[in-house]
């Protein structure tokens, strides 16, 4: 699948009188995008299997 949203580089960015402070995304193409980069994230388990060490460890 393309993935016709990745990065920012052709976002303008928003004032920060307009910015939406402690969210995770600021819009739709934002929430779409964390949504597609999340999707592609490997798991704990996964990171583990390849002998890599799941950051931040959860105490």
């Amino acid at each position: 699948m393309e993935n016709p949203i990745c990065g920012q580089a052709g976002s303008k960015s928003k004032p920060v009188s307009n910015a939406k402070n402690g969210s995770m995304v600021q819009d739709y193409q934002d929430m779409k995008r964390l949504g597609y980069d999340m999707k592609h994230m490997k798991t704990n388990s996964e990171l583990q299997d390849e002998g890599l060490i799941p950051d931040p460890i959860q105490e």
